[in-house]
């Protein structure tokens, strides 16, 4: 099911009204979050939506362009929906009980702990990197609980959150802290992290469950960068006059709309795969391997932009600066880290090649 066909214009103008707003103040306005949620990007992978990943990748783009930090609380949102639907139903309709539009913040990664106590689990901790937080409903929060780790869907009533975020770039998603004590987590609202991670082969509610998530995520985690490297490459233009203006600077534009190019047909080869239907281990291998490549190729493309411009563009507020920042930044997480998703592409195909071997002996 579609959940839209193009971005609001309204939502767009809005981004780039506030994008300085955001790099300043370190979080997104109201107006933008309320657009972002309206635009369908928190609802866009529940189980009474289930949107495409080709169109949320555009979609993430078409937001990057004027505002990254906006596009990556939409990205997220959207990402820890899909997260979320893997929660047993009971806690899927606490989460969702008023409606499909519920941002959620998502911690990955195991953090703080996780005490047994009866029906449940009680959470002490820190958890750190929830973008939009601010603005979320829900955290999902991942703890080693009973020797393995789970997710835990938290409502913002029950965790306090801590001003932890000052960076480089991507400041205006306020990835703050959450932090938790003493609460009791119902076990409907629990869920093991291989689950998500690993995806439900055959899932009936949609292709989107059965997706690993390390096929899916590094996609779209590379997707805010790529609108940042367009919007990167359309400042720089319009700095230069036009990109035949000669000493150096048709190779310049030339290698950089090249790499953006590029980094566009990866991503969008792997959003059509992703919703074709199952995706093998080899394919979310290649997957995550392409968007750490793409993000690579972003990164680069950006860098040769920003260095052409000489010392003007390191001027505290320029705007090619910001994107600069922001790319550098956005296109570190860990997701997209390269040197662990080509080892996984690798590994992938060589047990491929072993299986193969076995079979046919």
């Amino acid at each position: 099911m579609s959940t839209r066909t193009r971005i609001p214009r309204t939502l767009a103008a809005t981004a780039a009204e506030f994008a300085v707003s955001a790099d300043v103040e370190r979080e997104l306005v109201p107006e933008v979050a309320a657009g972002l949620i309206d635009a369908g990007f928190a609802r866009w992978f529940t189980p009474a939506v289930t949107g495409s990943f080709a169109e949320l990748a555009d979609g993430l783009r078409e937001v990057a362009v004027n505002c990254p930090a906006a596009a990556w609380c939409g990205l997220v949102w959207a990402t820890s929906g899909r997260m979320a639907a893997f929660l047993p139903e009971r806690g899927q309709r606490d989460v969702w009980e008023d409606g499909p539009d519920v941002p959620i913040a998502a911690s990955l990664m195991p953090a703080g702990a996780a005490e047994r106590v009866p029906g449940g689990w009680r959470l002490t901790g820190e958890w750190h990197y929830l973008s939009g937080i601010d603005h979320a409903r829900w955290a999902l929060l991942c703890a080693t609980a009973g020797g393995e780790p789970r997710y835990f869907a938290v409502p913002a009533a029950d965790y306090v959150v801590k001003d932890t975020w000052f960076t480089l770039g991507m400041r205006g998603t306020g990835s703050r802290s959450a932090v938790l004590e003493g609460v009791t987590v119902p076990e409907h609202r629990t869920v093991p992290q291989a689950r998500v991670w690993n995806g439900v082969p055959g899932d009936p509610r949609h292709l989107c469950y059965r997706v690993p998530l390390t096929g899916a995520h590094p996609t779209m985690f590379a997707c805010p960068a790529l609108g940042a490297g367009d919007a990167a490459l359309a400042l720089w233009c319009e700095s230069v006059a036009h990109p035949g203006a000669g000493g150096g600077h048709d190779e310049i534009f030339a290698r950089s709309a090249g790499e953006l190019d590029a980094a566009r047909l990866l991503i969008a080869r792997t959003t059509r795969a992703l919703d074709a239907g199952e995706t093998t281990a080899v394919d979310a291998a290649r997957n995550a391997r392409d968007a750490s490549f793409a993000a690579d190729l972003v990164l680069t493309a950006v860098d040769r932009l920003f260095r052409s411009r000489g010392a003007a563009v390191h001027t505290e507020g320029d705007p090619l600066q910001r994107l600069w920042r922001d790319v550098r930044t956005a296109t570190s997480h860990a997701a997209l880290h390269p040197a662990r998703n080509y080892a996984l592409y690798a590994h992938a195909v060589r047990q491929r090649a072993t299986t193969t071997e076995t079979e046919n002996r």
